[in-house]
């Protein structure tokens, strides 16, 4: 895979986000809603970052099939999670394709997606929140 594709797919992977966080967001509230609406923001941000550095990025779908129903809290929680993984193992992808020295922002992105989902488990009750090896 080439880095301009590894990055579609993961301007892909940030809409499929945006509009999972828009599904599962009314789920939670407190500090989970406080949580998601960052991440929502964050890939939010990330895509419109992304749009700007690709030469034609791929358009987003009306709607995204989810991976499984989002009816509460404790599910909307795990779609956060599964969102985040997808994420980071997108981004992971990214990492390899890139060059040595373009490598700094897939490998942050990486990482923040770790850090959302770590944060999502936690919030979920799930210890450990961290995992060896993000996106694998």
């Amino acid at each position: 895979m080439t880095a301009q594709s590894t990055l579609a797919d993961a301007v892909a992977g940030e809409y499929a986000a945006i509009y999972a966080y828009g599904v599962l967001g009314p789920h939670l509230t407190g500090s989970a809603r406080s949580l998601a609406a960052q991440a929502e923001l964050a890939h939010r941000n990330l895509r419109d970052s992304l749009l700007e550095k690709l030469d034609s990025p791929p358009a987003p779908r009306a709607s995204y099939a989810l991976p499984f129903p989002v009816d509460s809290p404790t599910s909307a929680i795990a779609l956060a999670v599964h969102v985040e993984e997808r994420c980071a193992a997108l981004w992971r992808a990214a990492v390899a394709a890139a060059a040595s020295s373009a490598r700094d922002q897939p490998l942050a992105e990486l990482t923040n997606a770790a850090l959302r989902a770590a944060a999502f488990r936690r919030a979920g009750g799930v210890l450990p929140g961290t995992v060896a090896f993000p996106g694998a």
